[in-house]
């Protein structure tokens, strides 16, 4: 039995549910068959649809729903020109949206209403009620609507004679409909930018601007504005008294909004026509004119116009010398009159117009001050993030720089070590192979001496000079060692100054003159005594010696060495210098050997004329000190003939 119970409650849950989609389901195709008939006009058919579509709909089911249909239901009546209707179905919106918190619904309706009552002539109702509506748009941030609500601000600024209000609020409403692409808010706003226009009696400029509206109402098919954008073309003809055109003008704009039964706009359309022909001198059709507005006013309750057309009515009575009637006539006017200028002139709508300026002015200010200091946060934060990455940048190049630095150093220390090891390398394997000979020899001789071998003067003079050769070859390897050493491992600090160079020439060649006798060799210093060089003293001698000793060793006995010096002008630096040449009638070299001592670094050894012993390290000692020195070397040798030494070194501190 409970299982019965339960199976039935589940399906009448079921059933109700789907009762409840159906009706949905229902309700939304009606809502899109009102919403297709109201796109093309047809606002018979959207009514009735969006009635049907109320049937599913109340305020309990979907609230939304309920209240946008009947501000669409509002809104056509309103285009009709049923303005009791419209203004009953914006006042049943403002019940429940204000109830509910619906405030975008709401703003809707307050904008309708807010047009209706403008049309009645409540002016201070109807910008009560816009002013509400424009800061829910603002707050909401709908800007379709609150360019709508702005025009309508607009057009009761006009109304009341507050044009460069008017025209400022149009300037600003076209902005935002441009910013926002909204087509139906700019071609709103061209268009009331030209009532502007026509207020100031500029009625071509006026028509400029209708066209562009116009453009835009045909393009995206807004048909019913369309039409009113042609009565006020033909408005704006009228008053440029082109009749004519004025006319077709305004037979464009009848055909369509009594197509859409806009009452409202006929009323402007039958009176300007009206005018027209009275103009014209046609008194019969603009008296046809006129009737045909006041009707639609009796219609619409539009007193807004009565005004207007009763004027005109009066004035068509008096231009046939119909003067009874248009005195009948006048007092009805005067009436309509008055009543529309208590509207417009009510203290109380200056006051709230006023206030809503005022306000208006605040609240820019505010947003402008709360934009500034936004703007100052964005300013303040982008500097920090500026200062921020400027600070990453300086302390990435520091970084780099450190480590650009460090890895030149090491890359020096080891080119520096590279070239020490291979130093190390060559100088190991000379010692090995060059001092080796000479002290095997010294040890020998002296063996020799020691157990007699030498039986005669002859035979001891022979060994005596081979000893003699042995210690020298010893003692020049050791010198050329220990100079070599500090020159490579940059030990030799250089303090050049001025020297007299035949001095350190005569003291360099004292040192040699047991070599210079034993193989009667010929001397001749020419170097005159003012010379002097600018060069490290240690350096010079270095140099010297190692000159002056190849020249000894490579000269055959009794031969020639010439000294001498001459300053000379440098080509390539520009400078003077001393140019010092050693000339020796020795054995001479070939160029390839030549090139070969000059531009390597190798170490070569070559035995002298007296079979004396070189270290192979003198020619590099001099290149090196030479460099250091800031001067250079020329060798100039023929085989067999002699050589030339040229030293060049900078002359006296410049």
């Amino acid at each position: 039995m409970r299982i019965d119970i339960l199976f039935l409650s589940v399906v009448f849950v079921f059933i109700s549910n789907s009762y409840s989609i159906s009706e949905s389901l229902q309700a939304d195709t009606n809502r899109i068959e009102a919403d297709s008939c109201a796109r093309v006009l047809d606002f018979d058919c959207a009514i009735d649809s969006y009635k049907e579509a109320l049937l599913f709909k109340n305020v309990d089911s979907s609230l939304v729903d309920f209240l946008d249909i009947h501000n669409r239901i509002g809104d056509i009546y309103y285009k009709q020109g049923y303005f009791t209707e419209a203004n009953r179905s914006y006042q049943l919106v403002l019940k429940y949206a204000e109830k509910y918190g619906e405030e975008s619904e709401a703003a809707k309706a307050l904008m309708g209403q807010s047009h209706v009552l403008w049309r009645y002539g409540d002016n201070v109702k109807s910008i009560k009620n816009i002013l509400k509506s424009i800061d829910l748009f603002r707050s909401l941030k709908d800007t379709a609507n609150l360019v709508s609500a702005s025009n309508i601000l607009g057009g009761i600024y006009v109304s009341t004679g507050e044009l460069r209000k008017a025209s400022d609020i149009y300037e600003e409403t076209l902005s935002i409909a441009i910013a926002g692409k909204d087509s139906i808010g700019m071609a709103s706003s061209y268009e009331y930018k030209g009532v502007i226009r026509s207020f100031k009696k500029e009625y071509a400029e006026a028509i400029k601007y209708y066209l562009k509206s116009l453009s835009i109402n045909l393009k995206i098919g807004n048909e019913v504005d369309a039409g009113i954008t042609n009565a006020n073309i033909g408005e704006a003809y009228m008053n440029l008294a082109d009749y004519k055109i004025a006319l077709e003008y305004l037979s464009v704009a009848e055909e369509i909004l009594t197509r859409h039964n806009f009452n409202s706009g006929l009323i402007f359309v039958n009176y300007c026509a009206g005018e027209c022909y009275m103009r014209l001198g046609q008194f019969s059709k603009a008296h046809q004119r006129f009737n045909k507005s006041l009707a639609l006013i009796s219609v619409t309750g539009e007193s807004r116009e009565k005004s207007t057309v009763l004027g005109l009515k009066t004035e068509c009575f008096e231009l046939e010398g119909e003067f009874e009637q248009a005195y009948k006539l006048q007092k009805e006017y005067a009436i309509a009159k008055d009543s529309l200028n208590a509207s417009n002139q009510n203290e109380q709508l200056m006051q709230i117009m006023g206030q809503f300026e005022f306000e208006k002015k605040e609240q820019e200010n505010l947003f402008l001050q709360q934009e500034n200091d936004l703007k100052a946060k964005e300013i303040e934060s982008k500097q920090a993030q500026i200062r921020l990455q400027y600070a990453i940048v300086i302390i990435l190049i520091i970084f780099l720089l450190i480590v650009v630095f460090l890895f030149i150093k090491l890359y020096k220390n080891k080119k520096l070590l590279d070239e020490a090891n291979q130093t190390k390398n060559k100088l190991f394997g000379f010692i090995a192979h060059d001092i080796k000979a000479p002290l095997g020899n010294l040890q020998m001789l002296v063996h020799m001496l020691g157990d007699g071998y030498a039986h005669n003067k002859e035979e001891q003079s022979k060994v005596l000079s081979e000893l003699n050769n042995c210690a020298y070859s010893v003692v020049q390897l050791t010198d050329d060692l220990i100079s070599w050493s500090v020159a490579q491992q940059d030990g030799l600090n250089f303090h050049p100054e001025n020297l007299v160079l035949g001095e350190l020439v005569k003291d360099t060649l004292e040192l040699f003159k047991p070599q210079i006798d034993f193989k009667k060799i010929d001397i001749e210093n020419s170097i005159q005594p003012f010379l002097e060089v600018y060069v490290d003293k240690k350096a010079f001698l270095s140099i010297m010696r190692n000159i002056v000793s190849n020249a000894i060793k490579f000269s055959e006995s009794g031969g020639e060495i010439v000294i001498s010096a001459k300053e000379v002008m440098d080509k390539k630096s520009g400078r003077a210098m001393i140019e010092l040449r050693c000339k020796d009638e020795g054995v001479g070299m070939s160029k390839k050997k030549i090139d070969l001592l000059i531009n390597s670094n190798q170490i070569h050894t070559t035995r002298g004329t007296a079979n004396e012993k070189g270290t192979g390290l003198g020619l590099n000692l001099i290149k090196e000190f030479v460099e250091k020195s800031e001067g250079y070397i020329k060798i100039k040798s023929k085989e067999n003939v002699g050589t030339r030494f040229s030293v060049f070194l900078p002359t006296v501190d410049q």
